[in-house]
Parts: C-alpha cells; sequence; structure tokens
C-alpha cells in the first residue's frame, strides 16, 4: 500500500531552530567565552531534544496509523528501526575513525581503552551527539511495543514514572544526596553511564507525539491562541526553573527538567495550528536538521582535534567563531544532500 505523507511544514522550520540552538550551545560550552547573560541564553538548547523525540514520535505513529493492517504496520516499524540503526551505524563509522587516531596519536590503543569504548557503545552511544539515534529507534520501540499490550493510561502512568527516574539521575540527582537511592543511582551510571537515553529520556517524549498525533488538527488562529498561551506559561516556567536549578543547587544539566515536558508538548500543539503554503525551502529545513545535528561534531570535536591551530585562529572570537562553525556545519549539510542526489549510499545517512 502506498501512502502520502502529509507535510507539517511547522515542524521542519522548529527543527532547523532547534539543530542550531544545539550547536550554538555546545559552541559556547567549549568553545565560546560570552558573557553570562548570553551564556544563559544558549541553555535554550534544553527543548531542542525533547522536541525532535516528540516530534519523531508524532511523525512515526500519525504514518503507522494511517495504516490498515497490523502486517502493514510491522512493516513499517522494522524499516523504521532498520534506517535509524543503519544511519547510526554508518555515522558512527565516521567519528569513529577519528577515536581510532586519537588512540593511536595519544599511545592509547590497550585493551582498556577498547573494552571501555565497547562497553560505552553497548550501553550509550558509538559518540556523542549522535546517542540520539539509538535513543530515538529505543524510544520508538518501545513505545510500539508496549501499545500492543498496555492501554493508554497505563503507558501514561509508565511514561512519567520514566520521566521522574530520569530527572532524578540527571538534572535533579541533588535530590537523592543523602539517601539509599544515592548509592543505587551511582551503580546506575556506573553501568549505564547517563539516564540521557532511549528509555528515560526518549521513550516519554515519543509517547507525547504519539498521543499529539492521535487527533487530527486544522491551522486556525484560534487554535493557535489557545496552545500558544499556555506553551508561553509553561516556557516561562520552564526558563525559571533552569535559573532555580543553576542558582540555588549550581545544576548544569537542565535536560530533564520538568517543565520542559508541558512546554513541548504545547509547542507541538501550536506548531499544529500554522498553516504554511508549501515551499522547497522547508523541505530542505527537514532535512538539514537532521544532518546538522550528526554532523556537528565534526567541526565542534573532530576538528579541534586535529586541527588545533587552525581552530584556535578560526574561534578565538566567540562571536565570529560561532558564526564560523554553524556556516561550515550548515555547507557540509548542504553539499552532503547535494551529493546523495547522485550517491544513493549517502541517502542512508540522511
Amino acid at each position: 500500500m502506498s501512502l502520502q505523507r502529509k507535510n507539517y511544514w511547522s515542524l521542519d522550520i522548529a527543527k532547523i531552530f532547534c539543530a542550531l540552538t544545539i550547536i550554538s550551545s555546545h559552541f559556547a560550552s567549549e568553545h565560546g567565552n560570552f558573557p553570562t547573560l548570553i551564556d544563559y541564553g544558549f541553555s535554550i538548547y534544553i527543548i531542542a531534544v525533547p522536541f525532535f523525540f516528540c516530534c519523531s514520535g508524532f511523525l512515526f505513529f500519525k504514518k503507522l496509523n494511517s495504516m490498515n493492517t497490523k502486517e502493514e504496520k510491522k512493516k513499517y516499524f522494522v524499516q523504521y528501526e532498520k534506517r535509524i540503526w543503519v544511519m547510526y551505524g554508518l555515522w558512527s563509522l565516521v567519528y569513529f575513525i577519528s577515536v581510532f587516531a586519537s588512540w593511536i596519536n595519544e599511545d592509547k590503543l590497550n585493551l582498556t581503552t577498547i573494552l571501555d569504548y565497547i562497553h560505552q557503545v553497548l550501553v550509550y552511544s558509538t559518540y556523542s551527539t549522535i546517542w540520539f539515534l539509538p535513543a530515538l529507534a529505543i524510544g520508538i520501540a518501545i513505545v510500539y511495543l508496549l501499545l500492543q499490550k498496555l492501554s493508554i493510561k497505563q503507558i501514561c502512568i509508565i511514561a512519567v514514572i520514566l520521566y521522574i527516574i530520569g530527572s532524578l539521575g540527571y538534572t535533579y540527582s541533588f535530590l537523592l544526596s543523602g539517601t539509599p537511592l544515592k548509592d543505587a543511582l551511582e551503580l546506575y551510571l556506573k553501568v549505564f553511564i547517563t539516564s540521557r537515553n532511549g528509555l528515560f529520556n526518549g521513550a516519554p517524549f515519543i509517547f507525547l507525539g504519539y498521543l499529539i498525533s492521535a487527533k487530527e488538527y486544522t491551522p486556525s488562529a484560534k487554535g493557535f491562541l489557545k496552545y500558544a498561551i499556555p506553551a508561553g506559561i509553561s516556557f516561562v516556567l520552564m526558563i525559571a526553573e533552569a535559573f532555580l536549578l543553576k542558582l540555588k543547587f549550581n545544576v548544569t544539566g537542565m535536560d530533564i527538567c520538568i517543565f520542559v515536558a508541558p512546554f513541548t508538548a504545547f509547542f507541538m500543539l501550536t506548531l499544529m495550528h500554522i498553516d504554511l503554503k508549501e515551499n522547497k525551502l522547508w523541505l530542505w529545513c527537514r532535512k538539514l536538521s537532521l544532518l546538522i545535528f550528526v554532523s556537528q561534531r565534526l567541526f565542534l570535536s573532530v576538528l579541534p582535534q586535529w586541527l588545533p591551530a587552525v581552530t584556535d585562529k578560526l574561534y578565538a572570537n566567540s562571536y565570529l567563531g560561532l558564526i564560523i562553525v554553524i556556516s561550515m556545519t550548515v555547507t557540509f549539510s548542504v553539499i552532503f544532500i547535494l551529493l546523495s542526489e547522485k550517491v544513493k549510499f549517502l541517502k542512508k545517512m540522511i
């Protein structure tokens, strides 16, 4: 059965914005020297990954629910999972070249290093940032399988519990200090490294995307305001929560703070009520957002590692350096997309 995909252009625009906020935040924390207020401003990136998960869940289940038979749905699920894992594997190979070369260059190619890397690969990711891909595949699989066995209410409870556990293992870990759960957390982190993964971070937001996908939306000014107002309120509360955590408890990882969840939901619903005419630029945004997301480390980590003298000069001025990094990443992504039209193998990486 051939299904025509309905386009949600507002989501594509939001995704490109989120991808750029992630680059900006990573550059600011790793290479930049911005004033405190601007530095805090880059923290808006915390909305990006939850939105990517939610958006992916929405699009996946929107298409899945348009299919008529279990066989069609199962086939699509398997194809989706295969596509994500293949994409992850190919990008892992790209980055592993740099990882392996650094082991040799730093004389760290030994059994301990290899075993540590294998451990990281099995429980987290082959490389930072692209952890999103296995987390997405795992999160989609969890929600898909739960929907076969449990009611929506039961899955809602599970999703909330998972998100609370995830926040206690990351943003709100300070609440466990002095309790027996602190030891349990340390043991968990020793084995699984982080709670930012497909189980605690991915599945709850992917399920949120599923809930939003269950309804059809007609773009309208009334509908836009209906959700834009609570989105704005939850955004303010999210910022207030982040400032409180930073100033009062010196928390640095805000990625799993509480008000990210309601903001993501209302933000998605707001976007559902924006009517945009078809434009080739929006389609480019769709392709670029993921590619920018997965390729940014080439310019944030790999390039500075192998050409430090060059990047030290390029990134010396924080503002100019940020513009250069974004420009290089976007240019690389555009060229990659154009090449993928001629080299079919590259399409597997987008």
